[in-house]
């Protein structure tokens, strides 16, 4: 037998399981006096004894809630002794511009120290998605990982940002660039954040709904055509049911993916997001995500449907529902051209297959309610549908689909109509 002269002894192999399980709880009202959601769900899990807390605030959602803070301190303190609150809830910037730099995360690391937060405390994280992934981030990286709960207060964040065990940072000019795995320990959906949302955040959430429905289910795809216009008129129920739906589907994908601590490049996650990441890039983070979402899954429909793998009826419906939402299917930056004259989606194309998809291929509709992986890519396919899109838009304007719109930290009038900023 030959013998590695270089090595000392045998090798060892270390191999572990981890079980991860967390609850994502539904309810409205969630700090209202009479609610006890969270803490009946946390002795359900076992968690009895007192629990050093804190509680962290996207200043977005305080600018539209004024008493929210207090509300919170009120439902927190009423529950002593099983939450001990450190300080009154802290008030943190939120939106995309938190995952550009480490800011926020200094300014948590020095909250959990100078708080005394350690792995046995709890914190709750109530924010849009990007506050959630900047504080999560954060708060894993502290002693070892403190306990976050996430209160996700976004219909985006509701129904996919927020409830998954995956925490994202923007780094290098990329869009969710850095990841780590930050699972929460408990997830509270409350549909009551939802009414003070403003229009455009609302319907960011419903692009990720047609995201799910495309990918997984084709009875979810035929609801949300049928219900397009309620969609965009904000009807409460119908919106509660679609977060859920939505919700749900993520969920299963996540279960179903083999490693649900790697959403990886061939999954319904990703179907879309190589165009809807760059575009946001391009425009500086600017450009919501669920409605640059809206515009990759318009572009990749097309590719499937120019490819054979969707039928043109079912793009046409798709098409149709996404504009008589208020969601849009085409945008400026998608014509944006390099110096050479080529289009810069060119360049996201090329970053997304080399960064974020291992087998170089990317996830196309194939049919209603599944996705196929498709590595060998016509470019030319793509710019066609730009322009078919360009067009589709503009007829998408008619006086029919004006759409409700406004701006962040104003409420919703619907007296005020306005399209959709391009």
């Amino acid at each position: 037998m030959t013998r590695n002269r270089f090595q000392t002894f045998p090798t060892d192999t270390l191999e572990f399981n981890i079980h991860q399980s967390y609850p994502i709880c539904y309810t409205s009202g969630l700090f209202t006096g009479d609610n006890q959601t969270i803490r009946r769900t946390l002795v359900k899990m076992g968690h009895e004894d007192s629990s050093r807390c804190a509680v962290l605030v996207d200043s977005g959602v305080v600018a539209r809630n004024p008493g929210l803070a207090k509300q919170i301190t009120r439902h927190v303190q009423k529950e002593s002794p099983f939450f001990d609150l450190c300080h009154a809830p802290i008030v943190m910037s939120g939106g995309e511009s938190v995952k550009n730099s480490r800011r926020v995360m200094d300014e948590i690391s020095s909250i959990a120290h100078d708080h005394d937060l350690s792995r046995d405390s709890l914190v709750f994280l109530v924010g849009g998605g990007a506050f959630l992934d900047a504080a999560g981030t954060a708060l894993a990286q502290c002693r070892g990982g403190i306990r976050t709960i996430n209160i996700p207060s976004s219909a985006l964040s509701q129904c996919a940002a927020g409830i998954g065990p995956l925490r994202y940072m923007n780094d290098s000019q990329i869009k969710n660039f850095s990841c780590i795995s930050a699972p929460p320990y408990a997830v509270f959906i409350d549909f009551s954040l939802l009414k003070t949302l403003p229009c455009e955040h609302h319907l960011s959430g419903m692009a990720e709904a047609f995201k799910m429905a495309l990918a997984a289910d084709a009875d979810f795809f035929s609801i949300l055509v049928r219900k397009a216009r309620k969609i965009r008129q904000n009807d409460r129920a119908t919106v509660e049911k679609v977060i859920h739906k939505t919700a749900s589907l993520h969920l299963d994908q996540i279960r179903t993916s083999g490693d649900p601590l790697s959403e990886g490049g061939t999954g319904p996650s990703n179907f879309g997001c190589w165009v809807a990441h760059w575009l946001e890039t391009l425009s500086g983070y600017k450009l919501p995500h669920g409605h640059a979402l809206s515009v990759g899954i318009a572009l990749d429909a097309f590719y499937a449907c120019h490819t054979g793998t969707l039928a043109e009826e079912d793009f046409t419906h798709l098409i149709h529902a996404l504009l008589t939402c208020g969601l849009p299917v085409w945008n400026r930056f998608l014509e944006t051209r390099t110096e050479d004259g080529e289009l810069e989606l060119k360049k996201g194309l090329a970053c997304y297959r080399k960064g974020f998809s291992g087998s170089g291929a990317i996830m196309i509709p194939d049919g209603i309610g599944a996705l196929r992986a498709v590595s060998d890519l016509d470019f030319n396919v793509f710019e066609t549908g730009i322009g078919v899109l360009r067009e589709l838009s503009q007829k998408g304007h008619s006086e029919e689909r004006r759409i409700f719109v406004v701006k962040p930290g104003k409420r919703v009038c619907k007296d005020e109509e306005v399209r959709l900023r391009q």
